[in-house]
C-alpha cells in the first residue's frame, strides 16, 4: 500500500496514546502518520484544520464522557470513519457506538498491532464502501445525467429488453470501450461477444450477470477483475445491479460496478501483517519451547554422565527421558521448518501435516489427542492450508485456554467431502461471552469461508468444545475429486 495514512487520535491518557503510537511503528510506521490530541475540542478543530482518513476516538475525554462524545463529534465532522475507543467495563457503549455510525470500536487492554491495524482498514474500507453506495444510490434517486456522469462509479442503464440506454464517463474508462459502440446494444449479448474477455474470470463474470437479468432481483454484490491494456487500467471492480421499478425504464435495471482497487490492496497489507505475525509467532515457539527443550536435555545429558559410573539405572533414566524430549522437540522442529517454507507444505499431504501438527503439541503441552486420519488423496494448496490452519488454531486454544485431559481430532472422508471434528473435555465457554468475533473463533471462521467451508463450534461451560468444519469440491472440478475419492 503506497499511500500513506493520516490518523488522528483524539485520547487524552498519556500512557494509552504512546502505547498505540508504539503498536504503529511495529506494525510498519511509514504507512502512517498519527496525530494525537487530547480533548474533543482539539480534535474536533484538527479535523477542521486537515483531513484524516479514519479517527481513533476515546469515549472518555475531560470535555465529553460516553456516546455524547461520538454524537458531539459527528455533528461537527460527518463524513470522516471513526473507531471508538472504550474501557473493558464499557464494551456495551462500544456496540451502541457502531449502531450510531461508528466504523468499530476496540477494548483498550486488549488491542494489539495486528487487531489495530486491522480495524483501522478495515473500518476505511467499510466507509468508503458506504460512501460509495451512498452516491450512487443518490444518482439512482435522481438520474440527472452530471450526476451520473460525474460518478467514480460505472453504470449502466438497460430498459425492459435489457439494451443499454445510458451509460456514465466511468463506464467508458473502466471497461476501455466508448459509448457509441455500448449504447443500444443487448447486454446480454455484450456480455458474452464483448464484455467478458476483459476479465480475468470470464465464466464467472457472465454467470453472475446472466443469472441476475433471469431472476431481474437485486444482486448480491461479487467482484469481478478488468485486466488492463492500451485502452484501460488493471483495476478490481464490485458489481450489483438492480431492477427498475417506475419511469420510463420500469421493468429495467440499473447496474453499478465500483472501483475497489485500493481495497483489494489493503487485503494484501493484511497478509502482509499476517506474515509478520506467523513469523512472530515461530520465533516465540522456538525460544519458548525448542529452546527450553534443547536446554533441559543438554543439562539431563550432562547429568546422566555423571551418573553413568555411579548410577547406571538413574543414568539409563535419564537418557530414556532425553530421548523422549527430542523426539518431541524434533516434531516441533519439523512442524515449524514447514511452516518457514510454505511451498513445502504443498507437497506433504493433509494426513501428515496433521500428525506432525498433534505430535507437536503433544510434545509442548504433554496434551493427550487421540486421532482418526483417513489416508487422503492429494489436496488443492488452499483447501489443505485452510484445514491445517484450522486445526492449528483449535490445538493451540485447546492448549492455552480449556485446560482439557483428553482431545479427539479425526479428518475423514465424508458426504463427497472432508469433514474435521475436534472434541475436547475442558472448561468450555459461553458463546455470548465469547462472541463468533473473537480473535481465534474469527481465524477458524475467515479460513473456513475462505475455501467455502461450513464451520460449527458448540460450547458449554463445564462440558467442553466441538469444532465441526466440513468442505465439499463443487462443480466440474469437485466431480473429478470426488472420484478420485
Amino acid at each position: 500500500m503506497n499511500h500513506v495514512r493520516r490518523i488522528l487520535l483524539i485520547e487524552d491518557n498519556p500512557g494509552d496514546a504512546r502505547l498505540l503510537r508504539e503498536m504503529f511503528v511495529d506494525m510498519g510506521g511509514k504507512q502512517w502518520t498519527l496525530r494525537a490530541e487530547s480533548s474533543l475540542a482539539a480534535g474536533i478543530d484538527a479535523c477542521h484544520d486537515s483531513v484524516f482518513d479514519i479517527v481513533l476516538l476515546d469515549l472518555s475525554l475531560p470535555d465529553s464522557f460516553g456516546l455524547n462524545t461520538l454524537l458531539g463529534f459527528r455533528a461537527e465532522i460527518v463524513h470522516t470513519p471513526v473507531i471508538v475507543l472504550t474501557g473493558m467495563e464499557d464494551e456495551e457503549i462500544g456496540l451502541q457506538a457502531v449502531q450510531s455510525g461508528a466504523q468499530d470500536y476496540l477494548v483498550k487492554g486488549e488491542i494489539n498491532g495486528y487487531l489495530l491495524i486491522r480495524a483501522i482498514v478495515y473500518g476505511i474500507e467499510r466507509h468508503q464502501n458506504s460512501e460509495a453506495l451512498r452516491r450512487s444510490e443518490e444518482a439512482y434517486r435522481s438520474l440527472i445525467n452530471d450526476v451520473f456522469d460525474n460518478s467514480t462509479i460505472s453504470i449502466f442503464i438497460l430498459d425492459q429488453d435489457f439494451r443499454v440506454v445510458w451509460m456514465n464517463h466511468a463506464s467508458e474508462v473502466y471497461f476501455g470501450i466508448p459509448r457509441e459502440e455500448i449504447i443500444g446494444q443487448d447486454k446480454r449479448i455484450l456480455a458474452k461477444e464483448t464484455l467478458e474477455c476483459l476479465f480475468e474470470e470470464p465464466s464467472v463474470y457472465t454467470e453472475n450477470i446472466l443469472r441476475a437479468y433471469e431472476t431481474n432481483d437485486y444482486t448480491d454484490h461479487f467482484e469481478c477483475h478488468v485486466l488492463g491494456d492500451e485502452t484501460r487500467q488493471d483495476r478490481w471492480l464490485e458489481h450489483w445491479s438492480q431492477p427498475i421499478h417506475s419511469g420510463i425504464y420500469a421493468g429495467g435495471r440499473i447496474e453499478n460496478y465500483a472501483d475497489v482497487t485500493e481495497h483489494k490492496h489493503a487485503k494484501d497489507t493484511l497478509r502482509q501483517v499476517a506474515v509478520l505475525e506467523e513469523r512472530q509467532r515461530i520465533a516465540r515457539e522456538l525460544h519458548d519451547s525448542v529452546t527450553q527443550s534443547i536446554f533441559s536435555a543438554n543439562l539431563m545429558a550432562e547429568s546422566a554422565l555423571r551418573q553413568w559410573s555411579v548410577n547406571p539405572d538413574k543414568a539409563k533414566n535419564l537418557v530414556e527421558q532425553i530421548q523422549q524430549l527430542t523426539s518431541g522437540t524434533l516434531s516441533e522442529l519439523r512442524v515449524l521448518l514447514l511452516e518457514l517454507r510454505p511451498q513445502t507444505m504443498e507437497q506433504v499431504r493433509l494426513p501428515q501435516l496433521t500428525t506432525l501438527l498433534v505430535n507437536a503439541t503433544r510434545s509442548r503441552r504433554n496434551v493427550d489427542i487421540q486421532t482418526d486420519i483417513d489416508d487422503l488423496p492429494s489436496l488443492p494448496a488452499d483447501i489443505q492450508l485452510a484445514f491445517y490452519r484450522i486445526m492449528q488454531e483449535a490445538l493451540n486454544n485447546i492448549v492455552k485456554h480449556t485446560h482439557a485431559t483428553q482431545t479427539r481430532l479425526s479428518l475423514k472422508k465424508s458426504d463427497g467431502g472432508l469433514r474435521l471434528f475436534v472434541e475436547d473435555n475442558g472448561h468450555g465457554f459461553d458463546p455470548l461471552i465469547i462472541p463468533n468475533s473473537s480473535m481465534g473463533m474469527s481465524i477458524m471462521r475467515e479460513r473456513a469461508e475462505s475455501i467455502h467451508a461450513t464451520l460449527e463450534v458448540n460450547s458449554t461451560i463445564g462440558h467442553g468444545t466441538t469444532i465441526n468444519v466440513f468442505w465439499k469440491p463443487t462443480g466440474e472440478a469437485g466431480d473429478e475429486r470426488a472420484r478420485k475419492n
